[in-house]
């Protein structure tokens, strides 16, 4: 079984690829308007990919697949609009951010099955919105002075959001991508 990376068309879908290659982590891209029942039947856990733009077959494709790991117990980690998709789809909020913010930021983490120890992380940020309010059943785990939501988990399933791209993020985000692997 292997990790499914679903393709939300983000330019930096080969960064997540290259982690895990680095992370000897065997995995399956699938472009989100690809991804089969079969598909998630047979994984064993799901990335998120960010996204270039918005559009209703995205979305719904990506909330298909979130409700799917969410009932299943499968593992799920969404990575920038991942993350905004798995709020909205289960009952959070988002909200367009005063600024694009881009570039590389330190975040504050408490501990958590992806930050465990950790006090702070170095990650790099490329988004226009953030997730606002979080759905009932998650706790926020980082945050940031941009975005209060910069890591946020379920209370007790292993479904994560970054809103931030730990593919990008050195040495903290290759952490986070390698404890996501274990699961």
């Amino acid at each position: 079984m292997a990790t499914l990376v679903v393709d939300n068309l983000s330019p930096f879908t080969p960064d997540i690829l290259a982690c895990l290659d680095r992370l000897g982590t065997e995995y399956v891209r699938k472009k989100y308007s690809e991804v089969t029942d079969g598909d998630l039947r047979s994984c064993e856990r799901v990335i998120l990919s960010g996204r270039r733009k918005n559009d209703r077959e995205t979305n719904a494709a990506n909330s298909r697949i979130i409700r799917h790991c969410h009932d299943s117990g499968i593992p799920l980690l969404g990575i920038c609009y991942g993350a905004e998709i798995i709020a909205l789809t289960l009952g959070g909020s988002i909200r367009r951010m005063p600024s694009h913010v881009h570039g590389q930021i330190d975040v504050s983490t408490k501990d958590s099955p992806l930050t465990p120890g950790k006090g702070s992380i170095s990650v790099y940020e490329s988004h226009g919105f953030c997730v606002a309010r979080l759905p009932e059943e998650f706790v926020p785990v980082a945050g940031s002075k941009y975005c209060q939501h910069e890591i946020f988990k379920h209370r007790e399933k292993k479904i994560f959001g970054t809103q931030f791209h730990p593919e990008k993020s050195g040495p903290d985000g290759m952490d986070l991508l390698a404890l996501f692997a274990k699961m």
